[in-house]
């Protein structure tokens, strides 16, 4: 009873900055939960709805259909044959049986995409487009998730916000945000979205065929500027000195029919990284490692040189999640986007 009775006579006295501290928090959490209302609200709107619809009928009519085959995964230069100086014996498409042979020389400098690899792919469909801002704000609104670009953090203030010049620039996106665009869509279509394998976009961007005569993946196999990829001076009117990307299907596709496979930003792939993945590799249908610590992009950022052919064998690798804003790497993420593919021949929906 003593101590009761002390308690009473002298209550605990909280200094102010402390009842401040949680009133702050207090409102915080109040503002956070009101928000997350309000976007569960939206994405139960019949409007919501109505873009996701519109999202997925676009998708469909934009898939490309890549029909299946074998070919080589990597820097398959080694196994040309030499005509000549300057001459290389023409393998449109170089069978099974041929082996790398160490006079003859490989295509890249990459030490990671050799040797190459003899793999086979089942038939899929892969978005001719990257997945642009307009698109993954329906994803965004029908998952009420927070708004992307992130908002308030430091990276949305020194580099996102001015990023995302457009609503059609390819969005920029961590491999997680990539991955479950792609499933999700997938989910609402009924259809097997994913994102491609690294097998899956290279054997895309080389139109399903090795041949050292088409060193970049464009209508001729060659450059044009302002065709196939824009000048520096066009590229410096579509992204000025505050943009990273700039809007999709402003140049000439691939010959499958793909288009900013080069220039305009990296696509995430599926695949952990691994340096000697295509070494060991499955032969059909491969899908990387099991694990890792980083993901493989494919493709090339805008302003990175046009001085190396064969860009699309090259293998880019990055964390996929804790990339941190710093003057060497001054565009976290704003630079990684991406493409899905449908994961079966024909567009008819599981199961039907």
């Amino acid at each position: 009873m003593r101590s009761n009775s002390r308690q009473a006579a002298f209550p605990i006295r909280r200094p102010s900055g402390y009842r401040i501290a949680i009133a702050i928090l207090l409102t915080a959490a109040l503002s956070s939960c009101s928000a997350e209302a309000e976007r569960q609200a939206l994405a139960a709107q019949p409007e919501t709805q109505a873009r996701v619809q519109a999202l997925i009928d676009k998708t469909l009519k934009q898939l490309v259909p890549i029909k299946g085959g074998s070919f080589w995964l990597g820097d398959y230069g080694q196994l040309m044959a030499s005509e000549g100086e300057g001459k290389v014996e023409e393998f449109p498409h170089p069978g099974p049986d041929l082996r790398p042979e160490d006079e003859h020389l490989p295509l890249t400098y990459h030490t990671d995409n050799k040797p190459p690899r003899w793999v086979t792919l089942d038939s899929f469909q892969m978005q001719a487009y990257k997945v642009t801002y307009d698109d993954f704000d329906v994803y965004v609104a029908a998952n009420a998730l927070p708004p992307h670009p992130p908002e308030g953090d430091e990276i949305y203030h020194l580099v996102w916000a001015d990023a995302r010049s457009s609503g059609t620039v390819p969005a920029g996106v961590k491999w997680q945000q990539a991955k479950d665009y792609c499933l999700w869509l997938g989910k609402v279509s009924g259809l097997p979205f994913d994102l491609p394998t690294e097998a899956q976009w290279e054997y895309a961007a080389s139109n399903g065929q090795n041949n050292v005569r088409h060193p970049y993946p464009t209508p001729t196999g060659l450059l044009e500027k302002d065709r196939t990829h824009p000048s520096l001076k066009r590229q410096d009117e579509l992204i000025g000195l505050r943009g990273a990307l700039y809007p999709v299907g402003l140049f000439a596709p691939s010959p499958a029919g793909l288009y900013d496979l080069l220039g305009n930003g990296f696509d995430w792939v599926d695949d952990w990284y691994a340096p000697d993945a295509y070494a060991r590799g499955d032969s059909h249908n491969p899908k990387g490692p099991a694990t890792g610590t980083e993901k493989v992009l494919r493709g090339k950022p805008p302003g990175d040189g046009w001085s190396f052919a064969f860009p699309h064998l090259a293998r880019h690798h990055k964390d996929p999640e804790t990339r941190k804003y710093s003057a060497g790497d001054p565009a976290p993420y704003v630079r990684e986007s991406f493409r899905c593919v449908v994961n079966q021949e024909k567009l008819a929906p599981a199961g039907k």
